[in-house]
């Protein structure tokens, strides 16, 4: 089971995950359980009209990520996951392991992501081929009946005149080489640029958690001494 958890404005913020393959998320405020999903996504989104919206995130293979807190009132960013609070996963948790390997090493996990981009392009072709190369067995048919259709009449289609369309003299323009070799292969690059783009845009958003996380024990550092 993962958990992670976090204080905003005195409320304590507590979300458990369970399974790998069914995700099983509970939502706690103050030990009072507010929001309770079942779901197989990678990403499951809980909402509590008073406390906001909290998305969970897995990987491909059902192994906990993060979980973030969006407020009640959250802008259009926060409605589409961008944004808000991550919370802090359990100090020797999966979670709390992936985000150090991340924070570690971010070359490699930009690897890791757009490689699986690849994967994405070059398992289906790899698939393909073997479906092709296989040898499959010569299944004896049956001679099925020919149905004799009807004749149906030809319509009268009416003689519409021709339309007089200008003749424009564009200049004789080509795209570079590279342009369309992209769009040629569109199919196959696009993916694989998509998942070293979303692969950055990850760690550029980790990294502003990191701050934040850093400045609020800052705040309650100052707020403890100030109470003390």
């Amino acid at each position: 089971m993962q958990t992670w958890t976090l204080t905003v404005d005195g409320r304590e913020h507590r979300v458990t995950a369970a399974g790998t393959l069914r995700h099983a998320v509970e939502w706690q405020v103050d030990g009072e359980v507010v929001a309770l999903k079942k779901a197989a996504e990678e990403r499951i989104r809980l909402e509590a009209d008073d406390h906001g919206s909290m998305d969970v995130r897995f990987s491909t293979t059902g192994s906990p990520r993060r979980a973030t807190w969006h407020a009640p009132d959250a802008d259009a960013a926060g409605l589409a996951g961008i944004g808000g609070l991550d919370l802090e996963p359990e100090p020797g948790s999966p979670a709390a392991a992936y985000e150090e390997r991340v924070r570690a090493h971010p070359r490699r996990y930009a690897t890791i992501q757009t490689a699986g981009g690849v994967g994405k392009v070059v398992v289906p072709i790899l698939l393909t081929l073997l479906v092709i190369t296989l040898p499959w067995p010569s299944i004896p048919w049956p001679d099925l009946p020919s149905i004799p259709l009807p004749d149906l009449p030809e319509v009268p289609w009416p003689d519409l005149p021709a339309i007089p369309w200008p003749d424009l003299d564009l200049p004789d323009w080509q795209l570079p080489g590279w342009v369309r070799w992209v769009l040629d292969n569109a199919t196959y690059v696009v993916p694989i640029v998509l998942a070293f783009v979303l692969a950055r845009v990850e760690l550029r958003r980790r990294r502003h958690q990191d701050e934040l996380r850093e400045q609020r024990r800052r705040e309650l550092d100052d707020r403890d001494q100030d109470q003390a």
